[in-house]
């Protein structure tokens, strides 16, 4: 079955769709043997290919998520403060995944600009330079080309990344996860599964019984869906 992205807004909630693995690359200072160089200019490179096709001319948004200290300390941009969002002791990919979304949702809601703005090259590759240390979001896009058709996840990166020797790398490239969307039929139904993750309520105590989904299609409120603790 096709799997599509819809936008979905909720109370300024997260609310992760189950499409594609995203990508999240980032790191711990606990296999660092050196500290952060912060002043130090970074890059990050990233490729759009999907199915051995490269795809020239994608618009891809940079937002600095955070600023990130010499010890690997993040404090939120001033983009992102009103989020209070916690950044720092986040060790499993699934805590990475679950921040990517809540990201990806206060960036929609609170319309907030992208840090840099760039179009891919013929090889299917764009770079952003002149970077300060921090955690960028890269956005998801949706493109096709000819008879192909392929939608990237969003993509959440630590810059610099940190390699095998425990060393801090400067000019990081992501190789952006894409997946072929099949043609759908006129009257094809699509199946979506929205799930509501709920962290820092102290128990369940302050949940409350359930909570309105709007869900839109091309722009415009197609249904909406009422998430209890079912």
């Amino acid at each position: 079955m096709a799997k599509r992205r819809m936008a979905i807004i909720a109370f300024l909630v997260c609310l992760c769709l189950f499409t594609m693995p995203c990508y999240v690359s980032a790191a711990s200072t606990t296999d660092a043997v050196e500290p952060i160089s912060i002043d130090q200019d970074c890059s990050l490179t990233l490729s759009y290919t999907c199915d051995g096709t490269a795809f020239q001319d994608v618009a891809v948004k940079l937002y600095k998520v955070a600023e990130v200290s010499a010890d690997f300390q993040y404090t939120l941009t001033n983009s992102f403060s009103s989020t209070s969002l916690s950044l720092n002791g986040i060790q499993s990919s699934d805590e990475w995944n679950t921040l990517r979304c809540t990201l990806e949702t206060y960036i929609s809601v609170d319309g907030i600009l992208p840090e840099k703005e760039g179009k891919t090259n013929s090889s299917g590759k764009v770079c952003f330079e002149g970077l300060k240390p921090g955690l960028y979001l890269a956005s998801a896009v949706h493109v096709k080309q000819e008879d192909l058709e392929c939608y990237f996840d969003s993509a959440l990166v630590a810059v610099p990344s940190l390699d095998s020797n425990g060393l801090w790398q400067y000019e990081v490239s992501v190789a952006s996860k894409g997946e072929i969307i099949p043609p759908i039929e006129a009257d094809e139904e699509i199946q979506f599964k929205v799930v509501k993750l709920w962290k820092g309520d102290e128990g369940q105590k302050s949940r409350p019984q359930s909570i309105e989904v709007e869900i839109f299609r091309d722009g415009a409120l197609y249904e909406k869906a009422y998430l209890t603790k079912d």
